[in-house]
C-alpha cells in the first residue's frame, strides 16, 4: 500500500510541474519571452518581437537563439546596423551544429548594411562592414567587389573633402586588395600629389600607367607631375 502511495505522489508532482512550465518564472521567464517574441516573428510582427527576444537575452544572456532572432527581426525591418551586435552575439554562443546557420545570416546582414551604407553615400561605414565581412568570409568574391568600390568611393570623398591622408589610407588599401584597379592606384597618385608627396605620388601614376598606357587622364597628370 505504501508503494501504491509513493507511485501516486510522484505522477502527482510530475503533473504539478509539467502545468507549470508554461507559467512565466516557473521554469524560465527567459525562455517565455523568447517563445513569445518567436510567435510574434513567425507572424512578421518584428517590431513588437523585438522587446521580447531583447527581454529573453536580458535574462539570460547565454541564450543564443534569443539573439539570433533579435538580429532576424531588425534585419525584417532592414536595420542592418541594429541587426549586427545581437548576431556577431549570436554567433559567439551558437554550438559548432548551428554556427555555419548563424554565419550567413551575419554575413547576409554584413553585406545588405554594406550596400545600405555605400547608396547613402556613408562610404566609410560600408568599408566596415565589407571589411568584416571579408573577414569571416576571405573567399567571397562578392564581398572583395564591393569592398573594393566602396574603398575606391571613400578614397574620391576623402580626396574630395581635404582629408589627403584619409584618402591615402583607403586608396593604399584598395590597391593592396586589387593591384590592376586603375581607379585605386591613380586615386592614390592622385592623394599623394594633393599630399605634397610628389615622389610618391610620380610612383603610383607610372603603375597606373602601366594598367592602362593609353588613359588620356594619367597621361596628363604624369605631365603635370614632370613639370614640378
Amino acid at each position: 500500500m505504501q508503494i501504491y502511495r509513493q507511485i501516486f505522489a510522484m505522477v502527482v508532482a510530475a503533473l504539478l510541474f509539467s502545468s507549470c512550465a508554461m507559467i512565466p518564472g516557473v521554469v524560465s521567464d527567459a525562455r517565455y519571452e523568447f517563445d513569445e517574441g518567436l510567435a510574434l516573428f513567425n507572424s512578421g510582427k518584428y517590431r513588437e518581437a523585438i522587446p521580447r527576444f531583447q527581454r529573453a537575452t536580458d535574462l539570460d544572456p547565454n541564450f543564443g537563439r534569443a539573439y539570433l532572432y533579435l538580429g532576424r527581426s531588425y534585419i525584417g525591418l532592414k536595420s542592418w546596423r541594429q541587426a549586427l551586435t545581437p548576431l556577431r552575439t549570436a554567433y559567439r554562443l551558437s554550438p559548432e551544429e548551428s554556427k555555419k546557420e548563424v554565419l550567413d545570416i551575419l554575413i547576409d546582414a554584413l553585406f545588405a548594411g554594406g550596400l545600405d551604407a555605400f547608396n547613402s553615400s556613408n562610404f566609410e561605414s560600408a568599408v566596415g562592414y565589407f571589411k568584416e565581412l571579408l573577414g569571416l568570409q576571405p573567399t567571397s568574391a562578392k564581398g572583395r567587389s564591393e569592398f573594393l568600390k566602396a574603398l575606391i568611393a571613400h578614397g574620391g570623398s576623402s580626396l574630395s573633402n581635404g582629408n589627403f591622408p584619409q584618402a591615402i589610407s583607403a586608396y593604399t588599401e584598395a590597391v593592396k586588395l586589387s593591384p590592376n584597379s586603375f581607379d585605386a592606384v591613380f586615386g592614390l597618385a592622385k592623394a599623394f600629389f594633393r599630399n605634397g608627396e610628389l615622389s610618391k605620388a610620380f610612383e603610383a601614376a607610372e603603375a597606373a600607367v602601366r594598367v592602362e598606357p593609353r588613359n588620356p587622364e594619367i597621361q596628363s597628370f604624369l605631365q603635370e607631375l614632370q613639370r614640378r
